[in-house]
């Protein structure tokens, strides 16, 4: 698989599993302000019963011996709570009662009530109260929610860059180690003819046939190292376990040359108090615990509540004419459920009521402590947040250091480097004249050798320095396009 930077970023950002897990949650806190908009939704009730009671009768007014009542009801309602923190409730109640009680002028009688009443806070919870506080943190949760998701792709971006600049480390270290091993077996061909000529002692092929089995260990270990490497970098972008690609060997196509890294602390600093998720995070959490801090306060003060209704009642149905009270029916007067409703739209029949209802507990200790406990939440994260921003301020300026060390020792070993290749030029000529022994090239090669590792190290920690220095800013992650347009089309 020839495999880009690039490619191996995108291919992150559609298949890590890290950010896929991640995308789960951004959805889950959207729900959750659907749970906590449900409080305001609206209530409807209905109750449909049919009833009969039957009693003895205990005085000549019962109307009869055994008096018989039937009851049919069928009563609705809806209750809306309000964004002030108040409840609008509106009832419409019904019922048909058919009885046997001589004494009765209607029946059967059709009973209507339709009833609306307010009840609206206004010290404690009219500002602010639990479900409207649930609301803003959910939404405020959303939010914190969408910053670690960014957060996650923005690690898997750093993470990515890194692996795969460990690869090109760890390739670059076995072609070192072979070249190792090509320098000693050319040394012991060149021996063995020394020695079948009579110029050359049989104990030097020994020793730089020791020299040559040493540097196949270093061939076997890198190697090694690449293929783990190589696993490392598959786990980052391949999305399930597919025995093909885990068996495709990966050929990194970008080859980036140790560059100066041009920086600007004060800037940095500042990119990193307004861009850092952690930050963000914290500063988003700390407007949470101020809205606790309201809640709390707002619970400390009395129960105020204003309430008032309004409504009318209407009864028909068909009424009985008796010849006497409790006498035999005359005649009647048909009449029904219409009868009734008729009386309600307008009310023929209004009730209304105004009031007010108060309540304080004294000495109020719970809502006091609550408040009190608010207070410190929030003072606790401001200076939290002041820490985190000292740390942040700490992680930056290291970071900064790091790609400065970095890139000083990139120029060290590369100097070291071609002195050593200098070096071993001038011991192998010096040996082909007999000026030099086999155990001073010996040494000049694995200096080299040497040399030449410590350069490819010092190139990939001042590579993954200045990916630590970006991420320290969580700036210029992207490769390619912003952050913002990746996080997108990725979820």
């Amino acid at each position: 698989m020839q495999l880009s930077l690039d490619d191996a970023v995108k291919r992150a950002l559609e298949n890590n599993l890290d950010i896929q897990v991640a995308k789960y949650d951004p959805d889950a806190a959207s729900l959750s302000i659907k749970q906590a908009q449900g409080a305001f939704d609206t209530l409807l009730t209905s109750t449909l019963r049919d009833a009969r009671n039957t009693s003895q009768a205990t005085n000549v007014f019962a109307g009869a011996q055994s008096v018989t009542t039937d009851t049919k009801t069928w009563n609705f309602g809806a209750t809306q709570p309000l964004k002030t923190g108040g409840t609008l409730t509106l009832t419409f109640n019904n019922n048909k009662q058919d009885t046997n009680s001589v004494f009765s002028t209607i029946n059967p009688v059709y009973n209507s009530v339709l009833n609306g009443s307010l009840t609206q806070p206004l010290l404690r919870n009219f500002k602010l109260d639990a479900n409207r506080q649930q609301i803003k943190v959910s939404k405020k949760n959303k939010e914190i929610s969408d910053i670690q998701f960014k957060q996650t792709v923005t690690n898997t971006i750093a993470t990515v860059k890194a692996q795969y600049y460990d690869l090109l480390a760890a390739i670059d270290n076995l072609e070192a180690q072979r070249k190792s091993l090509s320098l000693a077996q050319k040394l012991l061909d060149e021996n063995r003819i020394k020695v079948r000529v009579g110029t050359l002692a049989p104990l030097d092929v020994v020793q730089a046939d020791s020299e040559v089995a040493g540097r196949e260990a270093g061939v076997i270990t890198a190697e090694q190292q690449v293929s783990d490497a190589e696993d490392t970098l598959r786990k980052a972008i391949f999305s399930r376990l597919n025995n093909d690609q885990w068996n495709t060997r990966i050929v990194p196509t970008d080859r980036p040359v140790a560059e100066p890294y041009q920086i600007d602390p004060e800037a940095a600093v500042k990119r990193a108090l307004d861009n850092r998720t952690d930050i963000q995070v914290a500063r988003k959490n700390l407007e949470i615990t101020d809205w606790n801090v309201e809640l709390a306060k707002n619970q400390v003060l009395p129960a105020l509540d204003l309430t008032a209704g309004y409504g009318g009642n209407g009864s028909g149905g068909t009424q009985i004419i008796r010849a006497s009270q409790g006498g035999p029916i005359v005649s009647t007067v048909p009449g029904g459920y219409s009868d009734a409703l008729g009386f309600l739209l307008p009310p023929d029949f209004p009730t209304w009521f105004v009031g007010f209802n108060f309540s304080l507990p004294l000495p109020n200790r719970t809502a006091r402590a609550n408040s009190a406990r608010a207070r410190l939440a929030s003072d606790q994260a401001r200076t939290s947040l002041a820490r985190l921003e000292m740390g942040v301020l700490t992680d930056v300026r290291v970071a900064m250091r790091a790609v400065e060390t970095n890139w000083r020792l990139v120029l060290s070993t590369r100097a070291a480097r071609t002195l050593q290749a200098q070096r071993l030029d001038a011991e192998e000529k010096k040996f082909a004249a007999g000026m030099s022994t086999n155990f001073f090239v010996t040494q000049a090669q694995r200096d080299l050798a040497l040399a030449e590792v410590q350069e490819l190290q010092a190139i990939a920690s001042y590579r993954k320095s200045i990916i630590t220095f970006e991420r320290s800013q969580e700036t210029g992650l992207s490769s390619g396009g912003s952050l913002t347009s990746i996080v997108v089309s990725t979820r």
